[in-house]
């Protein structure tokens, strides 16, 4: 491609960003988020960083809504102001795939603690690098579950929603994951034979981060979203499938050369060696949407809410939901 045809296709790259992100419907915790503060529900900057690090936290592997549920839920148990709520004092959660609701409350009430000195630390400090950001919550002050990819979401939810903080994002990094990596192979970002994936640093990495630099240098993190949702399978809206993608509405598709669409990038770029011999770790796939089994118990949970059924039946029911789908098969 020439240079003149180079920045043409770029031209029109960065306005299917600009216009995605624009247009864009709005994250459930982040309609939730503003109303309640602009009810003055948040008592302090304290509580505003606290409910976006437990929502982060909650929000992987299932969708947007069960995760503003769970936070919705422990806030109203008063988990703001209390860092030591035990699971008797909670609702059974609505779980992330691979645990169950009882497992996942407990999880919560485990991390809590870490969540409120991560706060602290957070409000300890107006003005932020990035990197130095990121730094304190995956090393310095790390808490369970609030991994790579919820602390970049929780990172900017804290760049955009508490006006206290002052947050430098020119080096916020998108998180890279098969679904990012799919659709950076198909718009021919990277290519899967020769840009291999193995965390930060590697080369696909390199090429997608310089690539993201490069057209929006000064907020990097407008191309997060549309590059994981384009990703993401077809009950939740997405269309660079891992084969045989549905072109037909995606945002991408006038400007997108679909390269290797009859394989699955990922699994060729993720998961090789390389030929000198240093192994290249397996980055695990990403399921992206929730289990059967687990989208029914999400249904009966909000049946035994909207019944306002509460303590020791709720607890019950739930118990009783879990015998009969033999919980033990779903972990």
């Amino acid at each position: 491609m020439s240079a003149g045809r180079t920045e043409e296709w770029l031209q029109k790259f960065r306005e299917v960003i600009l216009q995605y992100n624009e247009h864009r419907r709005s994250d459930p915790f982040m309609d939730w988020f503003r109303d309640k503060d602009k009810a003055g529900f948040f008592a302090s900057d304290f509580e505003r960083v606290l409910a976006i690090l437990i929502d982060s936290r909650f929000d992987q592997r299932t969708t947007a809504e069960n995760a503003l549920q769970n936070t919705r839920d422990v806030v109203g148990c008063g988990a703001l102001k209390n860092c030591s709520l035990t699971p008797r004092e909670l609702p059974l959660l609505i779980p992330k795939q691979s645990k169950n609701a009882g497992e996942w409350t407990e999880l919560f009430c485990e991390a809590l603690q870490r969540l409120h000195e991560l706060a602290e630390r957070i409000v300890a400090k107006k003005s932020w690098a990035v990197d130095d950001l990121f730094k304190l919550i995956l090393t310095e002050c790390r808490v369970p579950y609030l991994a790579d990819k919820t602390s970049r979401l929780a990172v900017r939810w804290l760049h955009e929603l508490v006006n206290y903080l002052e947050i430098d994002m020119r080096n916020y990094k998108i998180p890279v994951d098969s679904l990012v990596y799919r659709v950076a192979s198909r718009l021919g970002v990277i290519d899967p034979y020769t840009d291999k994936y193995y965390g930060n640093g590697s080369p696909a990495d390199l090429k997608i981060q310089g690539f993201v630099q490069r057209l929006f240098p000064e907020k990097p993190w407008v191309m997060d979203e549309p590059l994981w949702v384009t990703g993401r399978r077809r009950v939740r809206g997405g269309h660079c499938f891992p084969t045989n993608p549905d072109c037909h509405g995606c945002i991408f598709d006038g400007l997108c050369p679909k390269n290797f669409t009859d394989i699955a990038p990922e699994s060729v770029g993720m998961e090789k060696t390389l030929g000198s011999g240093v192994y290249m770790r397996p980055v695990r796939k990403v399921e992206t949407g929730a289990s059967e089994k687990q989208l029914a118990f999400a249904k009966f949970v909000e049946d035994l809410k909207r019944k306002r059924i509460t303590g020791e039946r709720y607890r019950e029911m739930i118990a009783q939901w879990q015998r009969e789908h033999k919980e033990e098969e779903w972990q």
